[in-house]
């Protein structure tokens, strides 16, 4: 009646077949693993590409970056920025790229006068008529919409202002 016989494997036979098949993962893993490790070696060794993309970071308090650190101090007199009536007042804005490699700070001073702090050699005095046209543009004199307006409609402008002079160096 029972056409199938139970056959009996034996723990020998079965313990080789695992073997030649670890063996066999192992062969088309490690090769894999191998050259993974050696790029990621390779991209330590690379150095900071230059940014394209800028992050803004906001603090409450004003910022002065070490002497040893600023390229250039740009004073932004003539240029105001709006309040806002609801949200915490940013008194600076670091300007970093993905790898935190920070490029400039834009702060106010004791005085409450805007200050920015270059960290990087970028050509950014010829365009200073385009910051006060973008300011103008975006009303960021009266613009008091938290992050967006005020300081950060300022930061925006030079966001994009800090973003082109890199392209063109």
């Amino acid at each position: 009646m029972n056409r199938f016989k139970p056959r009996r494997v034996q723990a020998n036979t079965l313990f080789n077949l695992l073997l030649l098949t670890l063996v066999t993962l192992s062969l088309l893993v490690l090769p894999g693993l191998s050259i993974a490790v050696e790029d990621l070696k390779g991209e330590e060794e690379l150095p900071l590409q230059p940014f394209s993309d800028l992050n803004l970071r906001f603090s409450n308090r004003p910022l002065t970056p070490p002497d040893s650190l600023i390229v250039q101090t740009i004073p932004l007199t003539g240029l105001s920025v709006a309040r806002p009536f609801v949200a915490p007042n940013p008194q600076a804005v670091i300007f970093e790229d993905d790898h935190r490699q920070r490029v400039g700070v834009l702060s106010t001073d004791s005085s409450g006068e805007l200050i920015l702090y270059l960290l990087e050699d970028l050509p950014l005095d010829p365009k200073l008529p385009a910051l006060f046209e973008c300011a103008h543009n975006r009303s960021c004199e009266a613009d008091r919409t938290p992050l967006t307006g005020g300081l950060g409609c300022l930061a925006l402008c030079i966001k994009e202002l800090l973003e082109l002079s890199a392209l063109n160096y």
